[in-house]
């Protein structure tokens, strides 16, 4: 924009900033090629009121506080509300036979919008963003939450889990299950024997699947090194979602772990996501007073109440390049965005997805957390790079994803009716052809500490697996052919029979253990009550190794961390009792999320000592 009077003069002459502070924000906008007055903003100098209303005086423009003075809404179009939110602009009065725009800057694009609209009889007042932002979910958010809920089940209907079953899939599984209840009638023992077969070759085949990938994985890539090199200037507008509910207690560390990010502040888009009811964590927002790189989203309440419609709801608001969601109780390495950055411009067109690593700053809270940071250790720093290196599609973790803002939106964005919609994104890049690979950087998060908040956190994302897998295989021909026969097999591994099997463990436990007491009465050969055995031990071991060698490569040695691999397989005991809990969950609540409460954790971190319980 080109001032007639220089900003920096007219904020000094108005006390708004002092000499030094302008010498300041003029040198961080010589190294990182950002506009003067984001700078202000984001290093907390100025607020938007003060910072427009100067833009306005450098450019002989009248000042505009919609706030006070609305727009009039019959120039208002409902359907344009993103365009306003992209463009930062709003109609708002008509004069005569003319109309006049409140706009934040003037650019080419808005010039065309606005002579393609409203033809040349118009005229131009400035306002500022805040002002744009709060008047367009006053007047528009109902139609923005609607949106947020609706645009995958509009843009690809089939991929949306709004039903868990169609039709036929239900058509299908009554007729097995009233084949099988025939069959039971007909000729039980055989019937079950089959049954158990069944069973023992998928819990075989995941297994060995597991096994395939966690050995392809071992394989260590190099780590990124030329992402310091990367010039400021050359950095694009950076957008994070930190979706809260609840959580005022995580918002200290939090904005935190946000200040110290590797990143210029003045590319820095930072939505914290909060639902408009939330009046404790909203409080506890305003009270921290973050500064204005910081945006706060109100989600208006609707009858889907999850976090991936949260995150549609704040896509409307995002200007970034690049996006990624952070939880609040999240502490991501300070180098992150860097990374994902350069790996995006220097890995081939076709990955447009990054997964960061996860594992948990309170990992040695008790049994439980050292379980889970076990757990997270096999999978994102083992599993989740052999996916990668066999091609097959890699189930996203639900925060450190990094995806291209446009290329998430032409995609129909999250799912709002997947309780895992991280995973369901993953394999629906995969059936695009795109791919996903792994970032060498790590988040630090806070793992559940009791069990009843384990429990509820991890059905929930068995649930999600469920709903994924059923909603990808309405079509399973299609599906095949897009994925191709390895990622199609490795998604109903990973994806499909991980579950089954959490739900057939027990049934394979009682069977082993009937039959080597002697309990078991019907005829069962002998042959089967040996594979049953050994698919336990095959099991057990496997695990075993798979936390021994994680332990070992990236935990520190402790007599904790020792007894939780030797005790191991009763982790995969809580497994089943979750899966039990989210089988019944799809059936009577598919899409209730469970939300998994944070702010307990014993062990805290300052941030950004984000890999304190890593080597």
């Amino acid at each position: 924009m080109h001032f007639k009077t220089p900003l920096g003069a007219i904020l000094i002459e108005r006390g708004l900033i002092s000499h030094d502070e302008l010498r300041e924000a003029l040198a961080i906008q010589s190294r990182d090629g950002t506009r003067l007055g984001d700078i202000l903003i984001s290093e907390g100098l100025i607020d938007y009121y003060d910072l427009y209303n100067a833009i306005a005086e450098s450019n002989n423009m009248p000042f505009i506080n919609l706030l006070e003075q609305p727009p009039q809404t019959d120039l208002l179009d409902a359907m344009d509300a993103d365009t306003y939110l992209k463009l930062r602009i709003l109609p708002w009065k008509r004069e005569g036979d003319s109309i006049i725009i409140a706009v934040c800057e003037v650019t080419l694009e808005i010039m065309i919008w606005i002579r393609q609209w409203f033809g040349l009889s118009t005229q131009l007042v400035a306002t500022s963003p805040i002002d744009i932002k709060q008047t367009v979910e006053r007047l528009f958010g109902s139609k923005l939450e609607e949106e947020s809920c609706l645009t995958l089940l509009k843009h690809a209907p089939q991929a949306s889990a709004y039903l868990t079953l169609m039709p036929r899939q239900k058509w299908v599984l009554a007729a097995l299950l009233l084949t099988t209840i025939g069959c039971i009638l007909y000729n039980a023992p055989t019937t079950l024997l089959v049954l158990l077969m069944l069973c023992q070759v998928t819990y075989a085949l995941t297994m060995i699947f597991k096994t395939l990938v966690f050995s392809v994985g071992q394989l260590q890539r190099p780590k990124l090194k030329n992402y310091t090199s990367i010039d400021p200037q050359d950095l694009p507008i950076y957008t994070i979602l930190i979706p809260m509910y609840r959580e005022a207690e995580s918002l200290p560390g939090m904005l935190i772990s946000m200040h110290n990010l590797d990143y210029p502040a003045s590319k820095l888009d930072i939505k914290l996501v909060l639902e408009e009811d939330d009046d404790e964590t909203l409080d506890a927002a305003y009270a921290l007073r973050p500064r204005y790189q910081f945006d706060l989203i109100r989600v208006p309440r609707g009858q889907t109440r999850t976090k991936p419609k949260a995150c549609n709801y704040a896509l409307r608001f995002a200007r970034g390049e690049f996006i990624t969601i952070f939880d609040a109780d999240d502490r991501p390495e300070p180098a992150q965005l860097k990374k994902a950055v350069h790996a995006f411009r220097t890995l081939p067109e076709d990955v447009v997805c990054l997964q960061g690593r996860l594992n948990y700053y309170n990992a040695n809270d008790n049994l439980l957390t050292r379980f889970f940071s076990l757990e997270y250790s096999m999978l994102f720093r083992v599993l989740l790079p052999g996916l990668e290196r066999l091609g097959i599609p890699i189930p996203l973790g639900g925060t450190s994803n990094h995806i291209a803002l446009e290329r998430l939106k032409n995609l129909g964005e999250w799912d709002p009716y997947n309780v895992t919609e991280d995973a369901d994104l993953g394999t629906r890049l995969a059936a695009q052809g795109l791919r996903t690979a792994m970032l060498d950087s790590d988040t630090m998060e806070e793992a559940p500490n009791l069990y009843c908040a384990w429990i509820r956190q991890r059905s929930r994302w068995i649930k999600g697996y469920m709903q994924t897998w059923l909603v990808h295989m309405r079509h399973p021909v299609s599906l095949y052919r897009q994925l191709g026969w390895r990622s199609f097999l490795g998604f109903q591994c990973f994806i499909g029979l991980s579950s089954f099997t959490f739900l057939s463990a027990p049934v394979l436990w009682c069977v082993s253990l009937a039959w080597a007491s002697g309990m078991l009465r019907m005829e069962f050969p002998t042959w089967l009550g040996w594979l049953t055995a050994a698919n336990l031990i095959f099991n057990g071991a496997t695990h075993w190794y798979y936390t021994l060698y994680c332990a070992a490569r990236y935990h520190r040695r402790s007599w904790g961390m020792a007894l939780a691999v030797a005790a191991y397989p009763l982790y995969l005991v809580l497994h089943s009792i979750a899966s039990y809990k989210a089988l019944w969950q799809l059936m009577v609540r598919p899409h209730f999320w469970e939300k998994t409460v944070h702010g307990r954790a014993r062990t805290q971190v300052a941030p950004p000592a984000y890999a304190a319980s890593l080597k």
